[in-house]
């Protein structure tokens, strides 16, 4: 294993510099999302890409209700909204499992569902251009008789349960897990810009702040880059060797800190973790780590379209025998599908899931106090890396003879 420290690029050097900005700094430059314009040209490049992906979607759901016997679909989880409108924000608030619009869609058009509180915004600033109709009721009626009045005679697919709908979830879950073209040059950018901000967090606190003060440092970066924090995790000195997946909590970080951050833009979600010594990394600390990355390096390089997760798991059950720790496996997660939810489902060591083109998944092996996690897309030509170290050492794994660099132990 060798260390490697690129040197950045002027472009990565610029996104450094904005993401370690401080409130008080204030820049000129914005770099949250653009509001859409209603009144724009709708043969905007970017529209035109958006529109070619919310048809794709809809020529996936489709074909799905022409093989299970459906009339339409339903669809009102914040994920499965996210997904079919190309990535619009839609949810009822921050943490919300459910939209707070429905969509309806058939062989022939796509319709959102909503009161007239909230359709002026879905249509003005999320889905312009992109082909949907209203239906809207006043937001002081219920909304079951919309609902029923569109499914009554037919046979409806649903990510919901209710009267006359058919709960499909996990099928219509499937539709997603493959990533379009511009879904994966989304994810592209989201696990750059997730990456950069964690790690300028690991590199800018000061020795005796507090878990809590790195994760309010860390939401600052992100919200500020328009990557939504969807689940944070900053654990100081000994707590990750009690903790696998600890809350950050106001307790002072004296020695080192592990930091994972699951962020959330255009719907799409990644996670990273990284981890920084105040000081000489413990030879103990070094070692987990050693071995944490060699499991994970092992898990991506055979994670390819076509191979079962469960002989990828075995693979990664013989890295932790092979080293002493048969058992560390049962004392964390150690991966998941990713996509529209953080947990789109976990990699299991029995799962019967075999490994598709354009599957974005991050592995997540943990040994003792130490943690090795990216967020990576597979596909045809092997795996691309999306949440990968910029400016901070790596270990040079090899894997039958190939070498996969793994995120070390940033050193201050």
């Amino acid at each position: 294993m060798n260390l490697v420290d690129d040197e950045p690029t002027s472009g990565e050097l610029a996104t450094q510099r904005r993401v370690m900005e401080t409130a008080e700094d204030r820049p000129d430059t914005e770099s949250l999302p653009a509001l859409a314009d209603p009144a724009a040209d709708h043969l905007d490049p970017d529209l035109r890409r958006r529109r070619a992906d919310v048809d794709e979607k809809h020529r996936r759901v489709v074909e799905f209700l022409e093989r299970h016997g459906y009339h339409a679909a339903l669809l009102g989880r914040a994920d499965s909204v996210s997904w079919f409108t190309s990535g619009g924000d839609l949810r009822e608030h921050l943490g919300s499992e459910f939209a707070s619009v429905q969509l309806f869609i058939n062989h022939r058009c796509r319709a959102i569902l909503a009161d007239n509180v909230q359709s002026p915004r879905a249509f003005e600033e999320e889905v312009a251009g992109l082909g949907f109709h209203l239906k809207e009721r006043p937001w002081h009626e219920p909304a079951g008789p919309l609902v029923e009045s569109l499914c009554r005679g037919r046979k409806i697919a649903s990510d919901l349960a209710g009267p006359g709908l058919s709960t499909e979830t996990d099928r219509l879950r499937e539709l997603r897990l493959s990533l379009s073209k511009l879904e994966r040059q989304r994810l592209r950018e989201l696990g750059r810009t997730l990456t950069l901000c964690v790690e300028a967090t690991c590199r800018n606190f000061e020795p005796g702040e507090t878990e809590a003060d790195l994760a309010g440092h860390l939401c600052h970066r992100l919200l500020r880059e328009g990557v939504t924090p969807v689940a944070l995790s900053v654990a100081g000195d000994d707590r990750p060797a009690r903790y696998r997946r600890p809350a950050f909590k106001s307790a002072p970080i004296r020695s080192r800190a592990v930091i994972r951050a699951t962020g959330r833009r255009h719907g799409l979600c990644a996670s990273v973790t990284r981890i920084v010594s105040l000081g000489p990394v413990d030879p103990k600390v070094r070692e987990a780590h050693g071995i944490a990355a060699m499991v994970d390096a092992t898990a991506i390089y055979f994670s390819r379209p076509g191979q079962p997760v469960a002989e990828v798991f075995r693979r990664l059950r013989r890295i932790y025998e092979k080293f002493g720790h048969p058992h560390e496996w049962t004392l964390a997660y150690q991966g998941s599908v990713v996509g529209y939810a953080p947990t789109e489902f976990p990699l299991l060591p029995d799962s019967p899931f075999v490994i598709r083109e354009n599957l974005p998944l991050n592995w997540s092996p943990s040994v003792g106090p130490a943690q090795s996690e990216d967020t990576v897309v597979v596909d045809a030509r092997g795996f691309e890396v999306v949440t990968e170290a910029q400016r901070w050492p790596k270990l040079e794994i090899m894997v039958k003879g190939f070498s996969l660099p793994r995120p070390g132990i940033l050193e201050r």
